[in-house]
């Protein structure tokens, strides 16, 4: 697993994940995912494009780094999931709590609404 952070205009980052999002992917990622995301404190869109597989462990990185984020007044945006990694999110209804979009200019006005 790996990932990296493209800023945006209007101080929004792009962050595009790569790889599994099981137990070993996200404890490779999970320290230096909280502070480049959550550190910033700024708005997040979540390219989940790369993503091959979606299991619990993602799903609570998710959460936590949106609740943070929302802590410090900010929002993430999930964006680009495949057919199987979208079968999960559906099935844990994480767009309960994240908001989630099928592309990036989808998951911009996300992020303004």
């Amino acid at each position: 697993m790996e990932f990296d952070v493209t800023p945006l205009e209007g101080g929004i980052h792009r962050v595009h994940l790569n790889g599994r999002m099981d137990s070993p992917g996200v404890d490779r990622i999970e320290l230096r995912y909280s502070a480049a995301v959550v550190a910033s404190g700024r708005d997040v869109i979540v390219d989940l494009s790369d993503v091959s597989f979606l299991a619990s462990m993602g799903i609570r990185l998710f959460i936590s780094s949106a609740r943070a984020l929302h802590g410090k007044g900010a929002k993430m945006v999930l964006f680009g999931a495949s057919p199987d990694v979208q079968s999960v999110l559906d099935t844990v209804a994480l767009d309960q709590i994240i908001p989630i979009a099928a592309d990036q200019a989808q998951a911009l006005a996300l992020l303004k609404a």
